[in-house]
């Protein structure tokens, strides 16, 4: 493991498998590629029709689907070879942006195209369906179950760090050349990583479950509920599940608000609503690198989400009494440190406890119910914001307390103090040598 300084990407990487190493490396590129594709769709729509309702409806085309498909995208993760899955979708993302792109550079009016963005949106995100499940499946496939915590770290970390750079260097790029290059970054970027998994080897490749009686969606909806089932029957990891939606509820109306919380509340202009968001994203990288050492040393997982909900919770009661905006920047770095190690301590949790044969499922059931509350919480953000504009102190109050006292409670639940075990399945399976590159193992 590494030193308590955190995940050095260099010296961790000296402890993870070859397999790993190609995984990450190609999604930590394909991360950078779809930061432009977000920053460039937003702003060829916005640029092409003026209207925020059309911006907002290609958000929604590629997010919705994770909650829509993403738990059957975890039946094809248990049913299909993973590295297959994840080199198919990297692939056919990688050939719509390119085909968009394309289209984008011919250079004629941005208004025809509005419709073939959306659209492409749409694929982007019901392809992320069933990549997210694999993806998050695969990965104790390719280490052993003990370096999960800090897989899960150096992950974290690359995904906020991709997000910061590719959000900035995306806008320029968008400024000096335009959505067309964009686009076609975004395409490159899937094909190098469909590449790089191709590469991969999987030593123990997911065997096909047998194929359940009568009509296939029957079939599928049956593993789907194998999965819930699973959940179910666990007491702590539910307890988990529950704890990670309310928590998403009760801080994604923040994010909504965030801009009238900038101009009303601190009296500032749009440049400190990016300062902020940025001073969450590096209290992320922060977080993601104390992950590893913290989690690996934390068996009450439950716990540990607990404690980090009471922090974002009294980092949100922060920005509600928050006179100066630097006041107000570090509550956001303690709230993003505190959400990184969050997620990497749930991620890792259900990991580690799910049967590689339920893996895929449990993975896009938590990606799913996760996902969810989002957009439940903006909404419930834009309808607060605009009933109580002149309160918005109030408000972002009650959201912390609120997620302050769900906090409070988890930490007093029986399972807070509830360790996992490793399932019987999920031994050593990463070597530091393999085959060569190609080799086709499943």
């Amino acid at each position: 493991m590494l030193a308590s300084g955190g995940p050095d990407t260099a010296q961790g990487m000296a402890f993870l498998s070859r397999n790993f190493v190609l995984l990450w490396q190609g999604q930590l590129v394909s991360q950078l590629g779809n930061q432009a594709f977000f920053i460039a769709s937003a702003y060829f729509v916005l640029d092409a029709t003026g209207s925020s309702t059309v911006v907002a409806g290609v958000m929604m085309a590629s997010t919705l689907p994770l909650v829509l498909i993403g738990p059957f995208g975890g039946v094809v993760a248990d049913r299909w070879p993973r590295r297959s899955i994840l080199i198919v979708t990297d692939a056919l993302r990688g050939a719509a942006m390119g085909a968009l792109a394309l289209l984008i550079l011919r250079g004629t009016d941005p208004s025809h195209h509005v419709e073939a963005v959306i659209a492409v949106a749409l694929i982007n995100g019901v392809l992320a369906a069933l990549f997210t499940p694999a993806f998050q499946a695969i990965i104790p496939d390719v280490i052993d179950i003990e370096r999960l915590p800090l897989a899960n770290s150096i992950t974290q970390f690359s995904t906020h760090a991709t997000i910061l750079a590719g959000q900035a260097a995306g806008g320029l790029v968008y400024v000096w050349w335009g959505a067309g290059a964009l686009f076609l970054v975004d395409a490159l970027s899937f094909a190098y990583a469909a590449v790089l998994t191709s590469w991969i080897v999987i030593r123990r490749p997911v065997a096909p479950a047998p194929v359940a009686v009568g009509s296939a969606l029957r079939a599928v909806v049956a593993q789907v509920r194998d999965g819930v089932a699973y959940l179910r029957s666990r007491a702590a990891l539910r307890s988990i599940l529950l704890v990670f939606l309310a928590v998403n509820l009760l801080f994604t109306p923040v994010f909504a608000l965030l801009p009238l919380y900038v101009r009303d509340v601190l009296g500032r202009g749009p440049e400190w609503y990016g300062w902020l968001l940025a001073a969450s994203g590096l209290g992320a990288l922060a977080g993601a690198t104390l992950a590893a050492p913290v989690v690996s040393r934390t068996r009450a997982t439950l716990a540990l989400a607990a404690t980090c909900v009471v922090v974002i919770g009294g980092g949100v009661l922060t920005l509600a009494l928050a006179w100066s905006v630097w006041l107000s920047a570090a509550a956001f770095i303690a709230i993003g440190a505190a959400s990184s190690l969050i997620n990497v301590a749930i991620v890792t949790a259900f990991q580690s406890a799910a049967p590689t044969a339920l893996r895929g499922r449990v993975m896009s059931l938590v990606v799913a119910v996760s996902a969810a509350a989002v957009p439940v919480g903006l909404g419930l953000g834009g309808v607060l914001g605009d009933v109580w504009r002149d309160s918005l102190r109030l408000v972002v109050g009650a959201c912390g307390a609120l997620t302050l006292a769900l906090g409070a409670a988890a930490a007093a639940l029986p399972s807070a103090q509830t360790s996992f075990d490793v399932p019987d399945d999920a031994e050593s399976v990463s070597s530091p040598t393999g085959p060569a590159p190609g080799a086709d193992a499943g």
